[in-house]
């Protein structure tokens, strides 16, 4: 697992990190094509459980106050998966982190699913926001207390009057209803600059560090 850290655009300080799955093994390829194929035998929540239960074990490592993201599909929020992470696990700490690209058939079985763990802390985010036309209705129907600005929207929004309309809604929106906005993909101080200018108070990017094992995400960040 690597990390990579989200971060206050105007103070510098880090909110926490969303863990990402690196594969080394041959072939070399992208982790998407690996979830894909895991998913086509038939253990793609297995790798997934896998993923998120190694990157749990890290939270011994984070300050109180940090959080830590980790990505699951609705049809493995579905299952009993928090059975088979480390015990003992500081949900206040851990941010859901469900993707906008697959579209989530029942809503309600998402939300009785989620709500012991968000009763214990944990929060949800929604990913890839404004990269599909299921995002609005992740929001709406499940009240996630992240969304993520998709990378799509961020890159080059210093140049692209359209691309800073959206997201200058997405913001008033999020403000009003109470949830917290991270920009995703910036590697630009243009789009940084962009970004803040917005109101956009979160983000992540290679600008701003990028996905590394703990310690060299932390060594990076802080250099």
């Amino acid at each position: 697992m690597v990390f990579q850290p989200v971060v206050d655009l105007a103070e510098g300080r880090t909110l926490g990190y969303e863990a990402l799955a690196r594969f080394d093994d041959e072939p070399l390829r992208g982790p998407d094509l690996w979830f894909s194929e895991a998913e086509g035998v038939g253990l793609g929540r297995e790798l997934e459980v896998t993923a998120v239960a190694s990157a749990l074990s890290q939270l011994s490592r984070f300050a109180p106050d940090e959080i830590l993201g980790v990505n699951l599909s609705p049809a493995t929020v579905l299952t009993d998966w928090p059975s088979e992470v480390e015990s003992g696990v500081k949900w206040e700490n851990v941010v859901i982190e469900l993707t906008e690209h697959v579209v989530i058939e029942d809503y309600r079985a998402i939300e009785r699913s989620l709500r012991s763990l968000r009763e214990r802390g944990a929060r949800l985010s929604v990913d890839d926001t404004g990269a599909g036309f299921a995002s609005l209705r992740h929001i709406l129907d499940l009240s996630p207390d992240y969304v993520k600005l998709d990378i799509s929207l961020c890159r080059g929004i210093d140049r692209d009057p359209a691309r800073r309309a959206l997201a200058s809604a997405l913001v008033s929106f999020t403000r009003d209803v109470g949830i917290i906005l991270i920009a995703e993909g910036i590697e630009t101080e243009d789009e940084r600059a962009a970004l803040t200018d917005l109101g956009v108070r979160y983000g992540q990017g290679f600008l701003l560090g990028r996905p590394a094992p703990l310690p060299e995400a932390r060594a990076t960040f802080a250099s």
